[in-house]
């Protein structure tokens, strides 16, 4: 008798170990933090005929006790509640683990952009700016898509 109950032995483990990895890797995720973004610094690069660039500075800490690799950042840049630019970034960024790390992203703009967001700031004396986007991070759970937003001010006295 013990001959034929070990094929079914066999066949249990085979139809449970799929579930059991299924939920490991459902707790593992669920363990997961988030990465903190905080918007650091907006550093004018350049401004023309054609429209300016700038860099978006972030500081990026990674709460988890293991590195995590970024591949991608979506960013979508706001000046007020005006669109300013929106775009990716794909070079590899390393988020050490319990560390907080500098992400620059290189935003370029026209000089319809540039033109409404410099009206806002003559009127007011200062502008307030929102970068939101999509971290595509690769944990050693997979990869993952994680929403931020950072907001700042920019103030032509420097307050």
């Amino acid at each position: 008798m013990q001959r034929s109950s070990f094929p079914r032995r066999i066949a249990l483990l085979a139809a449970f170990l799929p579930l059991g990895a299924l939920g490991c890797a459902r707790l593992a995720r669920s363990a997961f933090q988030n990465p903190v973004v905080e918007l650091r610094d907006v550093q004018v690069r350049g401004i023309g005929l054609q429209g300016g660039s700038l860099d978006v500075v972030l500081d990026v800490y990674n709460p988890n006790d293991y590195r995590i690799d970024v591949g991608r950042v979506t960013y979508t840049v706001f000046a007020d509640s005006l669109k300013v630019a929106t775009g990716e970034v794909t070079r590899r960024v390393t988020l050490d683990n319990k560390a907080t790390s500098t992400v620059t992203l290189p935003v370029n703009f026209t000089m319809r952009e540039l033109t409404q967001a410099a009206g806002i700031l003559l009127q007011r004396g200062s502008v307030d700016y929102t970068v939101q986007g999509d971290f595509t991070l690769a944990t050693p759970f997979g990869s993952l898509t994680r929403p931020y937003k950072s907001r700042g001010r920019y103030d032509t006295l420097g307050r």
